[in-house]
């Protein structure tokens, strides 16, 4: 078995070191990773074995990921993001108008359907594909101790904030390019049901009687938000 591996005509990749991960047949959580070096026999050079094995340690892992390590494209970020990885991204918007679609249901749910109704400020979180939201009393840029508001919506779990993405379009990979993918998706998608336990506005009148009475106006109103009891920084720590 020959073990070197050519790209291109100016390097040649010789196999040095293997890693041999071992994993607990019970638990199936319990692992640990051995680390070898290749020899091969000195009467052929295409023949390989694995030298003995030690504990993998911290210093060869980083030896490894600075070998690894390629110079990634520099980003200019948007004013309007507030923490990004490369599996996390957190944004905010301000107030502005949208419509709002509903399954079909009772009576009132169909008068609301297709109405351009105004909305409160909002934190949008993405993780691993998955969305959470939750609302601003302040059309200001959060910062980490900022005070965070339940998102009065339908398919929005109260307490977390994870949305329940049913019929809504959502792009493939995590990136600032797609963030009005995400914001369309969400406000284009059908309210369906309540998600969750907790109380998503203070309205008298509930979600219902909340956006009844919001259609065809221009301001949300902020009195009518519940806090999380839940800050920026916890919002994104939670889901991180």
């Amino acid at each position: 078995m020959r073990v070197t591996t050519e790209i291109g005509n100016r390097h040649e990749f010789v196999l040095k070191r293997a890693l041999l991960i071992y994993e607990d047949q019970v638990s199936r959580r319990d692992q640990f990773v051995t680390l070898h070096d290749v020899t091969r026999d000195n009467s052929s050079q295409e023949l390989s074995r694995l030298g003995p094995g030690r504990l993998l340690t911290t210093a060869f892992l980083k030896e490894l990921c600075r070998g690894l390590e390629r110079r990634g494209r520099a980003i200019i970020l948007p004013e309007n993001i507030l923490a990004y990885t490369s599996d996390l991204l957190m944004w905010w918007t301000p107030p502005r108008q949208h419509r709002m679609f509903f399954s079909d249901g009772a009576e009132d749910r169909h008068e609301l359907h297709g109405q351009v109704c105004p909305h409160p400020a909002l934190v949008w979180l993405v993780r691993h594909g998955r969305l959470s939201l939750r609302a601003l009393d302040h059309s200001v840029r959060p910062t980490p101790t900022t005070p965070l508001t339940v998102a009065p919506y339908w398919n929005t779990e109260p307490s977390r904030g994870d949305v329940c993405a049913g019929d809504m379009r959502r792009p493939r990979e995590t990136d600032i390019s797609n963030m009005l993918e995400w914001e369309e998706g969400f406000f284009n998608s059908r309210f369906t049901h309540p998600s969750g336990v907790g109380k998503l506005t203070s309205h008298p009148g509930g979600f219902i009687g909340l956006w009844t009475e919001l259609a065809d106006t221009q301001q949300f109103p902020t009195q009518y938000l519940v806090p999380a009891r839940q800050t920026l920084q916890q919002f994104v720590g939670e889901a991180a």
